[in-house]
């Protein structure tokens, strides 16, 4: 089954192939960009995953819907002393304050205590779902890098591990994020869809 992908960030897109790499499903990058809402994550995941499937159905009107699926997904870094900070505006973030900013704003503040959420919104032109994600942990005093991961990953530590998500090998880091997390919930949901 394939999979369209609703994305303009390509190691979003690899980051799924690679959770998924060992089912029955195709990841594609559909680079439709939707207007991103300011609300909740799920209200982004379904509002864009409507979206995309719509755009992509007007320009593709010889495919039958039946055969077309569309994923969208919105994450965010949510810091518990700065008020669940960046949230939902964390791609915003990235792009103006970007890790050494958020680092300035912690300063030498010990509570770092942060959790990523990813949202995954599914449209197949007959019900949006959505499926989460998160996983905690800390955000460390410097930014650390093997030159893997993306935005907030040379920042943020995993519970239980000692390495930033960025010192981590892409196979390593996708076994245990919150994006993994969320597309096992969507993978549960389709298999159990093609079971009936």
């Amino acid at each position: 089954m394939k999979l369209l992908f609703g994305t303009g960030n390509i190691n979003k897109v690899k980051e799924a192939k690679l959770i998924l790499k060992n089912s029955k499903y195709e990841v594609e990058q559909l680079k439709i960009p939707y207007p991103e809402l300011q609300g909740t994550l799920e209200e982004v995941a379904k509002y864009g995953a409507k979206y995309v499937y719509d755009e992509y159905m007007s320009k593709n009107e010889k495919i039958s819907n039946e055969n077309v699926s569309i994923i969208v997904e919105d994450s965010g870094l949510f810091i518990e002393s700065l008020r669940e900070f960046p949230g939902t505006y964390s791609k915003y973030v990235q792009m103006t304050l970007g890790n050494e900013g958020i680092l300035k704003l912690l300063g030498t503040c010990k509570k770092r205590n942060a959790y990523f959420k990813t949202v995954i919104g599914y449209y197949d032109g007959k019900e949006i779902k959505t499926f989460s994600g998160t996983v905690e942990g800390t955000i460390s005093y410097k930014m650390k890098s093997n030159g893997y991961g993306f935005a907030y990953d040379s920042i943020f530590v995993p519970k239980g591990c000692e390495k930033t998500f960025a010192e981590m090998l892409p196979a390593e880091k996708s076994d245990i994020s919150h994006r993994k997390n969320a597309f096992m919930e969507f993978k549960r949901y389709i298999d159990s869809l093609s079971n009936e």
